[in-house]
């Protein structure tokens, strides 16, 4: 049993031991948002349980709702966009899933699978056994990808070459059908007209959930990555399937739609690209050629940006100088524009905190030096923002570190009070809404006293995630009698640091 094969083997031994109402329940509350640093934790689903029966009746006909989205900017150009779905509809699909659970489990962890999956979305801990993390399991994304890696490493010495590929346009060319497909084969789905089959209830839900479209799935919940799972996983198992059939030796990773596939010649590596491309067509989809290559080990194996940044790598050390963590910032944005589009700069902010999420970084003993410190760093954070727009939430939690320390002493409030309301300026006339929400949370978390009307007015057409934060009231979905959202000061339970899945510590 190879190493990428024992990892799918334990998170299946540590699935089967939780019981599916916790499960349901997880489902449910944690993952019906998107990953911790889209939104902040005002929105937080709470009371959410497993009814004895769905909310929706007639699956012929179903209500037609619309998803509500936000977005970030990916580049210049780009933006990801996340999508939440109606309650009612989120929760039938989760009350679907749970009602076939046994057959679920059986299809994503096939015996035939070759192909093995290191994004398995429930957040299962082998320190915790029948427990469930509260955090996504895409928590330290870079880690799972590290523990892919390093299984891959591990069996390279049998294999001469490495294949890395991805799925284009992954979760928008999703075809809802195809999760029928997936779970019970394309002509027992189509015979299926009453949706009686799993599958094709949740084809309908997923429709109907966003305005009846039959292309793409909502990008962000956990529902929706389980989603992704099922159908990949059945094209994970046909290409296996072929491939051993035609005696090609090989061992695969996937994390989401990315690919890693060791294999024993160049040849052979173009035969395992054909038999994926041709499975992903049958489920419309396509392989993305721009980032589809076929490197000679040991190339390939280590990711370069992460080569480039260890030698300046503080995750081990116990207390980071001033000094120390103004020159390895400006090494990291060296590194980032020579590689843009890694995760480094979260890898990078992660080890600026220790386990119990205190600052490492230890200014100067002399009090205007220090104050000097902590002004410039408020900024190089900032600045560090603008080259990957994610990373916002993270630098909060970082300032909130300082604020807490450090606040009385140099009455900051009156500095970050000015500091974010040229921010939220700045976010208003860009017009990122994800800026302007994660400020404006912060501003109301840390009582800044900011006066919100004066520089944001009523007259835009703003979404609902502002409007909620701007009114402190849920103003998502609110006529479905769930409850989607708490209000900034109740969230001063939990430091911002832990809420951000970057920074939390506990994997496997």
């Amino acid at each position: 049993m190879n190493f990428p094969e024992k990892h799918v083997g334990l998170t299946k031994d540590l699935l089967e031991k939780i019981d599916k109402h916790l499960i349901a329940e997880w489902l449910l509350n944690e993952g019906y948002y998107p990953e911790q640093y889209i939104l902040p934790p005002t929105f937080k689903v709470t009371g959410f349980v497993l009814q004895n029966e769905p909310f929706i009746n007639d699956l012929n006909d179903p209500p037609r709702k619309k998803l509500i989205n936000i977005s970030y900017p990916k580049s210049m150009i780009t933006s990801r966009v996340f999508g939440i779905q109606y309650p009612h509809h989120y929760h039938d699909i989760v009350y679907y899933l749970l009602n076939d659970w046994e057959n679920i489990i059986h299809h994503l962890f096939h015996p035939d699978i070759e192909i093995y999956s290191y994004s398995f979305p429930i957040p299962v801990n082998r320190r915790a056994i029948g427990e469930l993390s509260p955090l996504r399991s895409g928590r330290m994304i870079y880690e799972w990808i590290e523990m892919a890696e390093k299984d891959l490493v591990v069996e390279s010495h049998k294999f001469k070459n490495i294949i890395r590929t991805d799925i284009t346009n992954f979760y928008n060319s999703i075809y809802t059908h195809s999760i029928g497909w997936a779970l019970h084969g394309r002509e027992e789905s189509f015979a299926d007209k009453q949706n009686i089959l799993t599958g094709n209830k949740i084809d309908r839900l997923v429709q109907y959930a966003n305005d009846s479209r039959t292309n793409g799935i909502p990008v962000g919940s956990a529902v929706s990555d389980l989603i992704a799972e099922i159908i990949l996983a059945k094209i994970d198992r046909d290409v296996s399937i072929k491939l051993k059939t035609l005696r090609i030796e090989f061992i695969g990773t996937r994390f989401k739609d990315d690919y890693r596939i060791l294999s024993k010649s160049e040849d052979e590596s173009k035969i395992i690209l054909k038999c994926l491309a041709e499975e992903l067509c049958n489920f419309n989809l396509l392989i993305n050629e721009h980032k589809t290559i076929i490197l000679l080990l040991p190339e390939g194996l280590y990711r370069q940006h992460d080569r480039e940044y260890f030698p300046f790598s503080m995750k081990k050390l116990h207390s980071i100088p001033y000094k120390r963590f103004e020159h390895t910032l400006l090494k990291v944005l060296d590194i980032h524009k020579c590689f843009p589009g890694t995760s480094l700069i979260e890898k990078f902010l992660c080890e600026l905190l220790d386990d119990n999420y205190n600052l490492k970084i230890k200014f100067s003993n002399n009090s205007s030096t220090c104050e000097k410190q902590i002004y410039k760093l408020f900024s190089l954070l900032l600045l560090l923002k603008r080259e990957s727009e994610k990373i916002l939430c993270h630098v909060l939690a970082i300032i909130e570190c300082i604020y807490e320390k450090y606040t009385k002493r140099y009455h900051l409030k009156e500095y970050l009070k000015n500091l974010f309301i040229i921010e939220i300026n700045n976010s208003i006339k860009k017009n990122s809404e994800f800026e302007i929400v994660w400020y404006v949370f912060f501003s109301r978390y840390l009582r800044l006293g900011i006066e919100f009307d004066k520089y944001i007015g009523n007259d835009r057409n703003y979404s609902l995630f502002l409007k909620s934060i701007l009114q402190s009231k849920q103003r998502i979905f609110s006529d479905s009698d769930v409850d989607l959202f708490i209000r900034p000061k109740d969230c001063k339970k939990v430091k911002l640091a832990k809420h951000v899945s970057v920074f939390d510590r506990s994997k496997d």
